[in-house]
């Protein structure tokens, strides 16, 4: 046989195990997120302790807060510093504290963007191909790392979930949009199947308030 032979067999030993290799974690991905999926569609409400960090590089923005995030299917309430919003699938609230204005809006799930927060548990069930990159550790804890890349053009280019393999729960998401930005969301703590005020704002507890209508 001779060397000419010998490389091409070569070449194509070395692209059948790393073809193989790919499919072998494309389909761990699967299964990884099909298992979280399952298991976060169990919880009749999920509520979480995040800290939200956004950096842009190349606009020099590097900032950080800390808030709370409560969901149960359409629902969703999410309190920082700054301000409150609620949203109980059909009307959406957004108060900001410093002003005491109260903005009142209807809500259109299907026109929001993968930033909603009651995507962001289920933003890998569809309209995104997934990529496994590596098991890791951190804090610890045995830890799985995935890509999502979406199907169709939008704002994030990319989505990187890591999972906790004993708790089977995000740990950690980090969206990268188009424009060099990444908003990464540290889960500090996760709480399932809790008791939840309703999901909405009464005017009655905010005096002076400035309402702004636009339903």
């Amino acid at each position: 046989m001779n060397l000419r032979i010998k490389n091409i067999i070569a070449l194509f030993l070395t692209f059948y195990i790393s073809l193989t290799n790919v499919v072998a974690q494309d389909k761990l991905a699967e299964e990884i997120l099909k298992k979280l999926s399952n298991t976060t569609k169990a919880y009749s409400n999920i509520s979480i302790e995040f800290e939200h960090v956004f950096i842009n590089k190349s606009a020099g923005i590097n900032e950080s807060s800390i808030g709370n995030l409560e969901l149960m299917g359409e629902n969703f309430r999410i309190n920082m510093p700054g301000q409150l919003i609620v949203n109980n699938g059909i009307t959406h609230w957004i108060y900001l504290k410093d002003m005491n204005e109260l903005t009142i809006t209807n809500y259109d799930l299907e026109s929001e963007d993968v930033l909603s927060p009651n995507k962001l548990f289920t933003i890998y069930d569809k309209d995104y191909k997934n990529i496994y990159v590596q098991a890791s550790s951190a804090n610890g804890e045995r830890i799985h790392i995935i890509d999502l890349f979406p199907k169709e053009s939008g704002p994030i280019m990319k989505i990187q979930l890591t999972i906790s393999v004993v708790r089977n729960q995000i740990s950690k998401l980090d969206l990268h949009d188009k424009n060099g930005g990444i908003y990464t969301y540290n889960i500090k703590s996760f709480k399932t199947n809790q008791e939840l005020p309703p999901f909405t704002i009464d005017i009655a507890n905010y005096p002076e308030v400035e309402v702004i209508d636009l339903r």
